[in-house]
């Protein structure tokens, strides 16, 4: 996804992502230290060559506490991208020219995300830096490394001043399996994991177990998908659902068997399907959930699972 012009800073893809950073995204508790680092042209972000620098010097630093340290991404026109959701979309696959000028714009919504996270993580946070960025996190009194982040004095500053600020704090238990709940907050909402994944979980790859038993799994775009568990596990927290008037016998939705569905679902979203309030299917929207019910015909809902017969 290219984002070459001004008009690009926003598309309803970017301004979404600022509005789920700040309404549904909270950072992992149990994290003490926060490195902030530049973006990559490399997509996710950690398989670039400089991020792989950058972890290998952050992880000299922390030594035995490295799961106390949480990463973040500054970059336009996404804003902020914390590590865990790096492989999630957008931010799995836009790409930018490299000016080196950040308009006003750009420095306005990475200020922001940047602001919001600090607020609500509360810890030291460390910026590895430089250019408008270094700029941002110094308006933010942010602790920055030496410039020239990608030569060796700034990488051993970077690992010294984790080393420094960790040494006298105490380790901590970071959540369990934050960074599949992080994904599934950010998808379905603030609070939704603790509905799909009421218990600690297991991952086999890209499948996710509760108790033995699939609930979903990460799909190409970053995203989970749902099984029919996943479903009725998540029904519960009341959105993305989608009401029919049918036993569907097939895996296709068409408009005209739609009685509700939630307004929040946008054409590609997972979603939760309900016939006399049980999950019959789970699968993704082809329609956002205003046009299933205004329209009359077409196909709204592509199942991925269906129930096959009434309970």
């Amino acid at each position: 996804m290219k984002f070459i012009t001004y008009e690009a800073l926003r598309r309803p893809e970017v301004l979404r992502w600022h509005e789920r950073i700040i309404e549904r995204y909270s950072p992992p508790r149990g994290m003490k230290l926060t490195i902030i680092l530049p973006c990559s042209a490399k997509k996710p972000y950690s398989k670039s060559r400089s991020h792989r620098i950058f972890r290998e010097y952050i992880r000299k630093g922390a030594g035995d506490k490295l799961s106390m340290v949480h990463e973040i991404i500054l970059t336009s026109p996404l804003g902020l991208v914390p590590r865990e959701l790096e492989a999630s979309y957008p931010a799995n696959c836009y790409d930018i020219p490299v000016t080196g000028e950040w308009t006003e714009l750009e420095r306005e919504y990475c200020s922001k995300l940047l602001k919001d996270y600090l607020s609500k993580a509360k810890v030291n946070a460390i910026a590895h830096v430089e250019g408008a960025l270094r700029e941002i996190c110094e308006h933010e009194n942010i602790t920055l490394t030496k410039e020239n982040i990608m030569s060796r004095a700034s990488l051993k500053d970077l690992e010294e001043k984790i080393r420094e600020t960790l040494k006298d704090l105490e380790y901590s238990e970071v959540e369990q399996d934050y960074k599949i709940r992080k994904i599934c907050d950010f998808q379905f909402g603030k609070g939704a994991s603790k509905f799909l994944f009421p218990e600690n979980i297991t991952r086999r790859g890209n499948q996710i177990f509760l108790n033995n038993e699939q609930v979903a799994a990460l799909n190409r775009h970053g995203y989970l998908s749902l099984t029919l568990k996943g479903g009725e596990l998540l029904r519960d927290f009341g959105s993305y659902l989608v009401e029919i008037s049918f036993l569907p016998e097939t895996n296709n939705i068409f408009c005209s068997g739609i009685i509700k569905a939630d307004s929040v679902i946008r054409p590609g979203d997972e979603v939760i399907v309900l016939y006399n309030n049980e999950v019959v299917g789970v699968g993704k929207a082809i329609l956002s959930g205003e046009e299933m019910v205004k329209a009359k015909k077409g196909l709204a809902i592509a199942l991925r699972h269906r129930r096959k017969c009434a309970r």
